[in-house]
């Protein structure tokens, strides 16, 4: 059998085996040896990270119409070179295979072909191996301790070929990696990761990225711990005793680079706690005009970054010293032309008492006077007119002047005889 023919039904037996087997690319046309067209005379090859040239002498012979390319797949089970690619022109004299993978070595052959698809013998084998991945950045570090945020250091690659740098991140909780930055430029060097939580643990890796869009492998891994909030403020105390007046103290702050504190102020446990006064010192005093008072208060520290403890989930209760109890016991009466009154001394902080006398001058003028520093749980006034109306109340007063609620008025008269 001639030896072209012989070629041939090898070739189609090859294809028709290597179709049957899945997955396979779509099987190619069985093609004819046509021992009469020229054989490619290869001129060499560049060989690339992820591609490889070549070049050809041009041929002349006017039967040719254009070029079948071969070659092999490293790793695949069929080690035969297979079609990857046809040029349709005989001027063509160069073709690029960019489907190519780094560090791999790859079998190629070439053909000429005519307009009824006949190939010609093919090329000498030529094997060529694509250069390996350009190694990843030598150098990447980490700057931790950072407020809600890290910054990440590295030596600039040293191979020209790289273009810019990929960066990612891994939250200390999952293992997910996540593309965080892309940056421009191979001597760029520094990248400032933001909005991080407080005292969270992050990971980071950085990949150098080539003019073409390849990516080295990943750098070493490095840690960051963020800055951790300010610690919850411990022992606060509001006093109850003191008058028209709060005060809170608490223990300082254990951080060494405290900023101040913040106090938080509400009138009840469960309301919203407005921010009320920034100080520097650990107690402060909250003046207030009202007797018997009440308000919660939180309080926070505040470090010289800006962050801010958490405001503690129980709310610490003071007040105002309240007022003293109403006497009890009251009555009063006309006594000789005299009123006499008398109580009882309800709360022990009294140490005086305030008697308000009002006078009836007509049905609606009416004049009132406050006798101070009534030392005795009684008082006689004799300063009265008959047939004109009194109306007398009484309140205990302590050590600070403050008042109690007044008595309940008791009315008083007598009428002229």
């Amino acid at each position: 059998m001639h030896a072209s023919i012989r070629y041939a039904l090898s070739v189609s037996l090859a294809l028709s085996l290597f179709s049957g087997c899945a997955p396979q690319p779509v099987p190619q046309k069985t093609v004819t040896i046509d021992s009469t067209l020229p054989i490619p005379l290869m001129n060499g090859f560049i060989a690339d990270i992820n591609s490889i040239a070549f070049e050809w002498k041009p041929i002349e012979d006017t039967k040719v119409t254009g070029y079948y390319i071969y070659r092999n797949t490293p790793g695949n089970e069929d080690p035969k070179l297979q079609r990857i690619a046809t040029i349709d022109s005989r001027f063509a004299t160069h073709f690029v295979d960019s489907d190519v993978k780094p560090g791999n070595q790859y079998q190629y052959r070439f053909a000429t072909m005519n307009k009824e698809g006949s190939e010609s013998a093919g090329s000498e084998t030529m094997v060529v191996a694509t250069q390996p991945m350009i190694a990843p950045v030598s150098f990447f570090q980490s700057v931790g301790n950072m407020p809600r945020s890290a910054k990440l250091l590295w030596r600039p690659h040293p191979n020209g070929k790289i273009n810019g740098y990929i960066i990612e991140r891994q939250d200390g909780t999952d293992q997910k990696w996540s593309e965080i930055a892309a940056i421009k430029g191979r001597l760029n060097a520094e990248f400032i990761d933001h909005e991080l939580k407080d005292g969270h643990v992050y990971f980071y890796r950085i990949k150098a990225l080539t003019f073409e869009k390849l990516s080295t492998d990943a750098s070493e891994l490095t840690k960051v711990v963020t800055k951790p909030l300010p610690p919850e403020i411990k022992n606060v105390t509001a006093s109850n005793d003191i008058p028209r007046a709060i005060n809170l103290k608490w223990d300082a702050s254990t951080i060494s680079d405290l900023s101040h504190y913040n106090i938080y102020r509400s009138s009840t446990s469960n309301d919203k706690f407005e921010y009320f006064v920034k100080l520097e010192a650990t107690n402060f005093t909250d003046t207030i005009t009202e007797d018997g008072k009440f308000y919660f208060y939180k309080i926070t520290a505040v470090d010289k970054d800006g962050l801010e403890s958490t405001l503690s989930p129980i709310a610490i209760q003071g007040s105002t010293l309240a007022k003293p109890q109403t006497p009890i016991a009251y009555e009063g009466k006309i006594v000789n032309k005299a009123v006499a009154l008398q109580w009882k001394n309800s709360d022990p902080r009294t140490v005086s008492y305030t008697v308000i006398k009002t006078t009836k001058k007509s049905w609606i003028s009416r004049e009132s006077l406050e006798i101070n520093n009534i030392t005795e749980a009684l008082f006689h006034d004799i300063n009265i007119k008959p047939d004109t109306g009194y109306l007398y109340e009484i309140m205990s007063v302590d050590k600070n002047g403050i008042r109690s609620l007044p008595t309940t008025p008791i009315e008083l008269s007598y009428e002229a005889k």
